[in-house]
């Protein structure tokens, strides 16, 4: 896999916004977009025989074409972290040429800008000179899809050297129209987690991350045979290949909006497998119920999800090491209210919230930092 970063433009991500900048994913020379001091992003476009332009950052941006043929346009102030974009032009949505292109809206169509944060608040997912893990690109046949795939392995610095040492897993989801690129090249895990393991701050641990899109041979749902490849195939693959602590007391599942859905289910459906399960951003759904719905505040719909697991809270407690549930603050409150239903019910669990973002990467940055220190204490 050709990484998206540079470890040089993965460093800018640090720098204080002083002053206007090339976006940290443009292909070198190239200098739009530009994130400029306020937050905000300009954009310049060669399109010289186009009737109409247009920016798509959040929103769409009607561009002005000047006497060289040249579009230009600025934003308005953005949020820091990462933003998707794409280019329209005669109602055609492009992807645009002088960018890195990432994965995202089940399409691989879309550039990406960088909103650049403080020092302080990025330096976890900045590039150090720290030990680094590896990242493998692992092509498996999985029985249960009947189809070659792809997932990412993070093994951390020594894994090579210390062959005598053995390692706990986590298996890590995107979410809905993302890959198993997502947590690489938007989220930085491999980053995050090289930083924390030399900082003493997470112990060193193998990261797998899978595509949650699995469906059966002949089937038209695009994730009913996840759980089975994740089961079936994934777990004793990464067991038999790698050096892990093959227990559940050495296996944490985690996923990202979707993805989180897919965690709860994998975690606490087949709870045999983990002791460490959460999700960033997304639902614990029971049956029709989830916490948007009044019936997940029912005792009897809550005993009986993911097979009784709940009923009773002290065997739960004793028997898991951590419930975690995370959300951006500017996602409303419907993961607080999660985890206070859970609390009201005796399910121990931790919340974390993210503070002044939504449901972006960033928002997942900071959970996945949080979260992977409190695993395998």
């Amino acid at each position: 896999m050709k990484r998206i970063l540079t470890a040089t433009a993965i460093a800018l991500l640090s720098l204080t916004a002083l002053a206007q900048r090339p976006s940290a994913y443009n292909f070198a020379g190239n200098t739009y977009p530009q994130v400029n001091p306020d937050k905000s992003v300009t954009f310049r476009f060669d399109a010289p025989t186009a009737k109409s332009v247009i920016f798509s950052l959040g929103k769409d941006y009607p561009m002005t074409k000047d006497a060289d043929g040249y579009w230009t346009v600025t934003t308005d102030p953005q949020v820091v972290g990462f933003h998707f974009y794409t280019i329209k032009i005669g109602g055609i949505t492009l992807t645009d040429p002088r960018c890195y292109s990432f994965f995202g809206g089940n399409a691989h169509n879309s550039g990406a800008v960088e909103i650049y944060e403080d020092p302080e608040t990025a330096d976890y997912y900045t590039v150090k000179n720290v030990p680094h893990g590896a990242l493998r690109s692992v092509k498996f046949y999985s029985k249960a899809c009947g189809e070659f795939r792809r997932m990412f392995v993070y093994t951390p610095a020594g894994y090579e050297q210390n062959r005598d040492q053995r390692y706990p897993v986590f298996y890590l989801q995107h979410g809905g129209g993302e890959d198993e690129t997502g947590w690489i090249n938007q989220g930085y895990a491999d980053i995050i987690m090289d930083n924390l393991i030399a900082e003493g701050k997470a112990v060193p641990m193998i990261v797998v991350m899978n595509c949650g899109y699995a469906h059966k041979p002949g089937s038209t749902d695009e994730f009913d045979a996840f759980e089975d490849m994740m089961i079936e195939d994934v777990i004793p693959l990464v067991d038999s290949r790698y050096r892990t602590i093959a227990d559940r007391d050495h296996r944490a599942i985690a996923g990202l909006s979707w993805g989180a859905k897919q965690a709860y289910d994998l975690g606490l459906g087949h709870n045999e497998y983990f002791s460490y399960i959460s999700g960033f951003s997304g639902m614990m759904v029971i049956g029709e119920f989830d916490v948007r719905n009044p019936g997940f505040k029912d005792p009897a719909k809550l005993d009986a999800g993911f097979g009784g697991i709940f009923h009773s809270p002290e065997k739960f407690n004793s028997e898991n090491h951590l419930l975690y549930l995370a959300t951006g603050a500017a996602e409303g409150s419907l993961i607080k209210d999660m985890h206070e239903v859970l609390l009201d019910k005796g399910i121990e669990n931790i919340y974390y919230e993210s503070p002044g973002t939504a449901h972006e990467w960033l928002t997942w940055r900071r959970t996945l930092h949080d979260f992977a220190q409190r695993l395998f204490r």
